[in-house]
């Protein structure tokens, strides 16, 4: 049998987390080392017991879940794996998780069953899929990974679709210019270069293809969902946004939440 998965739960149900523990308690490669019901009690749990996994609620008394995450990312190595759960899911949720280090957002009410295997790949280090939303694949998240998730996340609600060239390209700018914001004064000696090297291509075959993603996004997108990020630069009169203008403002906007967030960029 393979080495049992050592588990602490932190939830603020009595009513879930008794059903939780009792679930996790009868699966016999698990061990279920505590159950935490605030954030103070499960960052003493995990700095004694040095748990594999904390699954964690994201609303916990005192504070919520996302406290505890930046406790654990100051930690250092060693900290445990974090499988968030919640009965509230949004795009913005799921990405302020995945930047604070967690590995899986898990819905509320879940299948126990899933839930455990999902526990199982992630204290061994695997990565296999059950169909839940999935923010990291197993292993130490490192601030790229973070960036990289909430980059998809925003892309994605914008609407520019996976499928075509300027998705990889507009994707792969963004998350160099998060990471330095100089580059966006830059944009055509030095980021299209940057792209056009890693993906093998031209900058001027990056350029268009941005330019197309923009476009696609504009033609098919949530009117509201690109006013969030654009304001009046989605009306008629003001047309779409340049290819600099488009990457610059996602950027700063996620630049931004990083920070609120305490995520080092460097």
């Amino acid at each position: 049998m393979d080495k049992s998965v050592k588990l602490i739960i932190a939830d603020a149900s009595e009513d879930f987390m008794k059903l939780c523990c009792e679930a996790a308690s009868a699966e016999e490669d698990i061990e279920l080392l505590g159950a935490a019901c605030d954030e103070e009690e499960a960052l003493k749990m995990c700095a004694e017991l040095r748990p594999d996994v904390l699954l964690m609620d994201m609303v916990l008394p005192k504070a919520d879940g996302y406290g505890v995450l930046k406790n654990l990312s100051r930690n250092g190595d060693g900290y445990p794996a974090v499988i968030v759960l919640s009965a509230f899911y949004n795009q913005r949720i799921v990405a302020d998780a995945a930047a604070l280090g967690a590995y899986y957002f898990i819905s509320k009410p879940c299948d126990f069953e899933e839930l455990f295997d999902r526990v199982r790949s992630v204290g061994r280090a695997s990565d296999s899929n059950v169909g839940m939303v999935s923010l990291q694949g197993a292993g130490k998240i490192k601030p790229e990974q973070r960036i990289e998730a909430m980059v998809t996340e925003v892309i994605h609600e914008i609407g520019i679709p996976a499928h075509i060239k300027g998705y990889q390209y507009i994707r792969e700018a963004i998350v160099q210019t998060v990471k330095d914001m100089d580059l966006i004064n830059a944009v055509t000696k030095a980021l299209y270069p940057m792209v056009a090297k890693k993906f093998g291509t031209t900058s001027s075959r990056v350029e268009r293809a941005i330019r197309h993603a923009i476009e696609v996004a504009w033609d098919r997108g949530d009117i509201e969902v690109l006013q969030k990020y654009f304001g009046y630069t989605v009306s008629g009169t003001k047309g779409k946004p340049t290819n600099s203008e488009f990457i610059a403002l996602i950027s700063d906007r996620l630049q931004l939440r990083l920070k609120e967030l305490g995520v080092q960029l460097s």
